[in-house]
């Protein structure tokens, strides 16, 4: 029993003595109201675990509190509504988290009397939950990245594919890997021809780096420095001496994008390198031996080139000793799914919201063409995940062009061009077939230079052929 040490208490004030220290110096908070709602007795534990002035709780009742969204949520007032123990878990706005249990007390006629509300805080048990829970995570990580290793998804370069075409360029990719002949990609725009180099470097047994360099992207007068790099006062603005990509790849591999770009002065200066794996800076008198495998892509037709005199015939002999064709995505519809899905996942893990793709969507995405591969396939899975404003992807998401079943390919009844009842003439097919093909991927971008990218042309080049062709400006 508690004494005082200043007077004698009786039994009963004992125990209200005894209840008011209990009540008072609980790690819980206790709160008390009356049927109504309004404020009986509170302890100190409560207002902090709460946040609440004990002003606003001696003058509103807890339900008018929750009204004035000064609580996210009222306990108590939930039980006095149903007349049963209510129990929750509430976010205060202070940033404690409490489990509350409010339990009315009923007099003989079932009415209430008063409602108790036990209020435990757990701010920091949680807090030790979501440390376990983020651990857990990174456990969970490391495992699936051990998994992507073994699985030969290394560096993130990963191939989705279901079809058995794409089964197959892998399965050969993987036995190209093994050796350091030239490589050859071959495909559309989009297809994933740098993915594909990535595989193989990372399939391979070079410890080197893989350098990757668009042939298309850099000014002529630039790229000849860039790859074979220079000496001090070499030319204006030469004040040191700086290494080549060859040089820097060695050990390892060196991509060459749009090999088809590469300008025929330096052709045959790339042809020397694969002859004799040596390179001389530009303003230098030495050679320096590398060690590097060369793997080149193009979507261009090469021995077209090589008959206009634009390639030359020796370089594409050396650069096809071992090539492989991606097909475009429109040839392997089985793999459509599941892009969209991976692309979709990987969008949900980045802004931390699941969405789904309507049935609707997919048919439709199953019949389109694809003429910007999975290039296009991805952009598109963007844009319709931040235009969707509820969970579930709709066709009010796609663009109209997909939803109306157009097709930016041509359509095989098109196939063949007339004019006055006679097949057109070569050039002048490719010339409108080209004027359609890049008004409508003007159409599906928003700017000229993402419209270039798509295409993987420079930008220069898409000015010039918009002229040319008679497109006109948006």
């Amino acid at each position: 029993m508690y004494k005082t040490p200043f007077f004698q208490l009786t039994a009963t004030e004992e125990l209200v003595y005894l209840l008011t220290s209990i009540f008072n110096t609980s790690h819980d908070g206790l709160y008390v109201c009356d049927k109504n709602g309004y404020t009986l007795l509170y302890n100190e534990a409560f207002l902090q675990i709460s946040g609440i002035s004990m002003e606003l709780m001696n003058t509103y009742s807890t339900i008018e509190l929750h009204q004035m969204n000064v609580v996210p949520e009222s306990c108590a007032g939930e039980a006095i509504k149903t007349q049963r123990s209510c129990s929750t878990i509430i976010d205060y706005y202070n940033g404690k988290k409490a489990i509350v249990t409010a339990t009315p007390f009923f007099n003989q006629d079932q009415e209430i009397l008063f409602v108790v509300s036990n209020v435990r805080d757990i701010t920091e048990i949680n807090r030790l939950q979501q440390e376990l829970e983020e651990t857990r995570q990174v456990n969970l990580a490391f495992q699936k990245a051990l998994e992507q290793i073994q699985n030969g998804l290394e560096n993130n370069q990963q191939f989705i594919y279901r079809s058995k075409s794409m089964h197959q360029i892998l399965s050969m990719a993987s036995r190209f890997a093994k050796n350091d002949s030239p490589i050859l990609l071959l495909g559309e725009s989009g297809v994933g021809k740098d993915v594909l180099a990535n595989y193989i470097h990372e399939k391979s047994e070079r410890g080197g780096d893989f350098i990757k360099i668009n042939c298309g992207a850099i000014p002529d007068h630039l790229l000849e420095s860039e790859l074979f790099g220079y000496e001090k006062g070499a030319f204006t603005g030469a004040n040191a001496r700086k290494e080549g990509l060859f040089e820097l790849a060695h050990g390892g591999t060196i991509f060459l994008d749009e090999i088809g770009d590469l300008p025929y002065s330096l052709q045959v200066k790339l042809l020397n390198v694969l002859q004799d794996s040596k390179i001389r800076r530009l303003g230098g008198t030495q050679t320096h031996e590398i060690n590097i495998r060369i793997i080149a892509a193009t979507n261009c037709d090469l021995e077209s080139l090589v008959e206009q005199k634009k390639f030359r015939l020796d370089l594409y002999y050396r650069l096809n000793v071992l090539s492989i064709t991606i097909p475009p995505l429109r040839e392997r519809r089985e793999d459509i799914p599941a892009l969209l899905f991976f692309y979709l996942k990987k969008l949900a893990q980045k802004y931390k919201m699941e969405k789904r793709i309507d049935n609707d969507v997919l048919e439709k995405c199953m019949e389109y063409e694809w003429p910007g591969n999975i290039r296009e396939l991805k952009n598109l899975v963007e844009r319709m995940y931040h235009m969707s404003e509820n969970r579930i992807i709709s066709l009010n998401e796609l663009p109209s062009f997909i939803k109306n079943s157009q097709r930016v390919a041509l359509q095989n009844s098109e196939t063949v061009k007339y004019k006055n009842n006679k097949p057109l003439p070569l050039k002048q097919a490719i010339a409108e077939f080209e004027k359609e093909y890049i008004t409508n991927m003007l159409s599906l971008t928003s700017t000229m230079q993402e419209c270039a990218d798509t295409l993987e042309v420079n930008i220069s080049t898409l000015v010039r052929k918009k002229r040319s062709l008679g497109i006109k400006f948006k």
